[in-house]
């Protein structure tokens, strides 16, 4: 039976997963709002190219419409959360792996395909809700170049 935190957790994810998907659609929905209090006030990501760091800010907040629109110029249609494994850490904090589907329609020829990959999340519920303080993923550059994207 799941815990009340990993209940919290898998609806996080539920909602974020959401707003990502509404972003590649049209028309468009960008909740800006809701995927910067998906963050932490500072959070790191780690990932083939290294490790970096960020304040939750309006930094922050002016490149998360930058990057949905990197995903439609690439053909994006969908971006959905299809998995979410959590893994309390301590009373309040989770790890939570996440399968990811980004399907695509390749602008340059039509064709339709999907991207498989999996993020590891950390998460933090101080103040009661959850928030983003790292996470993982791989190569995402590497993975759309294979699919003829970039």
């Amino acid at each position: 039976m799941p815990t009340r935190i990993e209940k919290r957790t898998q609806a996080f994810f539920k909602a974020y997963s959401k707003r990502s998907n509404d972003a590649l659609k049209d028309p468009l929905v960008e909740d800006i709002d809701g995927v910067v209090a998906s963050f932490a006030p500072y959070f790191v990501e780690a990932s083939p190219a290294g490790v970096q760091g960020g304040k939750n800010g309006w930094s922050f907040r002016r490149m998360i419409p930058k990057g949905f629109a990197r995903y439609r110029a690439a053909g994006g249609k969908r971006m959905e959360a299809v998995g979410v494994e959590v893994t309390p850490l301590d009373s309040s904090n989770v790890m939570a792996r996440v399968d990811w589907e980004f399907d695509y329609v390749r602008p340059k020829d039509g064709k339709a395909g999907t991207i498989a990959f999996q993020n590891i999340y950390f998460l933090n519920f101080a103040d009661g809700d959850p928030k983003i303080f790292a996470y993982i993923t791989p190569d995402e550059a590497a993975a759309m170049k294979k699919a003829g994207l970039a």
